[in-house]
Protein backbone atom coordinates (compact mmCIF):
# COMPACT_ATOMS: atom_id res chain seq x y z
CA UNK A 1 0.00 0.00 0.00
CA UNK A 2 1.21 3.56 -1.14
CA UNK A 3 1.20 5.80 1.97
CA UNK A 4 2.49 8.74 -0.03
CA UNK A 5 -1.27 9.79 -1.03
CA UNK A 6 -2.65 9.15 2.10
CA UNK A 7 0.12 11.81 3.37
CA UNK A 8 -0.07 14.50 0.71
CA UNK A 9 -4.28 14.59 1.54
CA UNK A 10 -3.60 15.03 5.18
CA UNK A 11 -0.86 17.96 4.87
CA UNK A 12 -3.48 19.44 2.21
CA UNK A 13 -6.20 19.53 4.84
CA UNK A 14 -4.39 19.82 7.90
CA UNK A 15 -4.45 23.90 8.28
CA UNK A 16 -8.20 23.71 8.28
CA UNK A 17 -7.90 20.85 10.97
CA UNK A 18 -6.00 23.07 12.69
CA UNK A 19 -7.33 26.56 12.59
CA UNK A 20 -11.05 24.82 14.15
CA UNK A 21 -9.10 23.07 16.40
CA UNK A 22 -6.91 26.55 17.55
CA UNK A 23 -10.65 27.98 17.46
CA UNK A 24 -11.82 25.64 20.06
CA UNK A 25 -9.04 25.91 22.27
CA UNK A 26 -9.97 29.56 22.49
CA UNK A 27 -13.44 29.33 23.38
CA UNK A 28 -13.61 26.18 24.94
CA UNK A 29 -10.23 25.20 26.44
CA UNK A 30 -7.76 22.47 25.31
CA UNK A 31 -9.79 19.16 25.90
CA UNK A 32 -12.65 20.50 24.17
CA UNK A 33 -10.05 21.87 21.71
CA UNK A 34 -8.67 18.28 21.31
CA UNK A 35 -11.74 16.87 20.96
CA UNK A 36 -12.74 19.08 17.86
CA UNK A 37 -9.36 18.77 16.55
CA UNK A 38 -10.13 15.12 16.28
CA UNK A 39 -13.15 14.61 15.07
CA UNK A 40 -15.42 18.03 14.19
CA UNK A 41 -11.81 19.26 12.59
CA UNK A 42 -11.48 16.28 10.64
CA UNK A 43 -15.26 16.63 9.19
CA UNK A 44 -15.07 20.30 8.84
CA UNK A 45 -11.07 19.25 6.90
CA UNK A 46 -12.77 16.86 4.42
CA UNK A 47 -15.42 19.87 4.10
CA UNK A 48 -13.06 22.37 3.35
CA UNK A 49 -11.49 19.91 1.02
CA UNK A 50 -13.87 19.25 -0.92
CA UNK A 51 -15.27 22.58 -1.57
CA UNK A 52 -11.59 24.40 -2.42
CA UNK A 53 -10.11 21.51 -3.60
CA UNK A 54 -13.38 19.59 -5.51
CA UNK A 55 -11.00 18.18 -8.55
CA UNK A 56 -8.38 16.36 -6.69
CA UNK A 57 -10.71 13.80 -5.62
CA UNK A 58 -10.73 12.55 -9.36
CA UNK A 59 -6.61 12.10 -8.64
CA UNK A 60 -7.03 9.71 -6.00
CA UNK A 61 -9.83 8.13 -7.32
CA UNK A 62 -7.79 7.07 -10.04
CA UNK A 63 -4.97 5.71 -7.50
CA UNK A 64 -8.14 3.52 -6.24
CA UNK A 65 -8.45 5.30 -3.10
CA UNK A 66 -12.05 5.96 -1.81
CA UNK A 67 -12.88 8.88 0.43
CA UNK A 68 -13.36 6.32 3.23
CA UNK A 69 -9.96 5.27 3.05
CA UNK A 70 -8.74 8.80 3.19
CA UNK A 71 -11.01 9.66 6.18
CA UNK A 72 -9.80 6.46 7.99
CA UNK A 73 -5.96 7.44 7.57
CA UNK A 74 -6.56 10.67 7.90
CA UNK A 75 -7.86 10.49 11.41
CA UNK A 76 -4.90 7.98 12.20
CA UNK A 77 -2.83 10.37 11.28
CA UNK A 78 -4.71 12.87 13.36
CA UNK A 79 -4.67 10.95 16.59
CA UNK A 80 -1.24 9.97 16.16
CA UNK A 81 -0.48 13.27 15.64
CA UNK A 82 -2.66 15.14 18.28
CA UNK A 83 -1.96 13.02 21.39
CA UNK A 84 1.38 13.59 21.38
CA UNK A 85 1.04 17.34 21.57
CA UNK A 86 -1.84 17.30 23.77
CA UNK A 87 -0.28 15.28 26.49
CA UNK A 88 2.92 17.66 26.29
CA UNK A 89 0.86 20.68 26.44
CA UNK A 90 -1.47 19.09 29.18
CA UNK A 91 1.67 18.48 31.80
CA UNK A 92 3.27 22.14 30.47
CA UNK A 93 0.36 23.80 31.73
CA UNK A 94 0.26 21.52 34.70
CA UNK A 95 3.44 22.36 35.90
CA UNK A 96 3.07 26.01 34.96
CA UNK A 97 -0.39 26.48 36.64
CA UNK A 98 -0.32 23.86 39.31
CA UNK A 99 -3.59 22.20 40.14
CA UNK A 100 -5.12 21.93 36.76
CA UNK A 101 -8.39 20.18 35.59
CA UNK A 102 -9.44 19.21 32.27
CA UNK A 103 -13.08 20.60 32.94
Amino acid sequence: MNIRPHIQFYKSIFPFIAAFALIGVMVFGILYGFIFFLTIGLGFGFFAFNTFYKEQWFAYKNLGITKWQLFKSSFLINLALGLPVFIILFILISVIIGDFSLT
